[in-house]
């Protein structure tokens, strides 16, 4: 959280209703649409760096299964209610477990996981912890790489300073969300992150896919990796 305060109770009650907003506001969207394009058709393991309660690791286990493709995911992130929330969440799907970590020196060896994926975590980064972390993220992952974060726009940000207002009592939640959009990349900056990334980052063709209203996925897809079957082409 960016307000970096809370007790456990306004932590967990924040990731509930973020879990809405989600839901309503295309950031499940932003990653599943790019998902089924690169990911879809066979068996796959997934990290979720700074996957906080672990809402997209179990909407991705999911979808893959949709389509006959079992996947399993790691959840890793530094706070604690977090893992401890995505741990309770872990039985009850058999296929995600929870890792305290830190993004910026993944605990997995190089091309060890098909899938790495990040949500709403960039924005919280300067330049060069993003690239830093990036970086990290296509060494470990031997296929694909998502990138899911807001878009920077000021029409964003008082769009959300009003939901925000309205729909939640919250302190983190009205801290955090117009807080977010304004430290967030825009879509050429993002880009160019990606580019600028180091020799681990090279090894990708790179794509930027637009959300609406205000989210964006940058896509990596390994260079020599077939598309599994069963995805569009392109």
């Amino acid at each position: 959280m960016d307000a970096g305060a809370g007790t456990d109770t306004e932590v967990a009650e924040a990731y509930r209703q973020l879990e809405l907003v989600n839901r309503r506001l295309a950031g499940y969207r932003a990653t599943l649409g790019p998902l089924e394009r690169h990911a879809v058709g066979r068996p796959a393991s997934i990290l979720d760096v700074a996957g906080g309660d672990g809402g997209f690791a179990e909407r991705l286990v999911e979808r893959l299964g949709m389509h006959g493709a079992p996947a399993t995911a790691w959840v890793l992130d530094l706070g604690r209610v977090s893992t401890t929330i995505a741990a309770r969440r872990a039985p009850a799907h058999g296929r995600i477990m929870a890792v305290r970590g830190d993004a910026r020196h993944l605990p997995f060896p190089d091309r060890s996981i098909d899938l790495v994926h990040t949500a709403a975590f960039f924005h919280h980064l300067g330049v060069e912890d993003a690239g830093r972390v990036l970086s990290e993220m296509c060494r470990v992952s031997r296929r694909v790489v998502l990138v899911n974060d807001l878009v920077r726009s000021w029409v964003a940000v008082g769009s959300i300073w009003i939901l925000s207002r309205l729909v939640s009592k919250n302190r983190l939640i009205r801290h955090d969300g117009p807080l977010s959009v304004m430290k967030a990349f825009r879509p050429g900056e993002l880009l160019s992150l990606a580019r600028a990334a180091g020799p681990e980052a090279a090894g990708y063709r790179w794509g930027l896919v637009r959300t609406f209203p205000y989210r964006m996925t940058l896509v990596g897809a390994r260079i020599g990796v077939p598309a599994p079957r069963g995805a569009p082409d392109g």
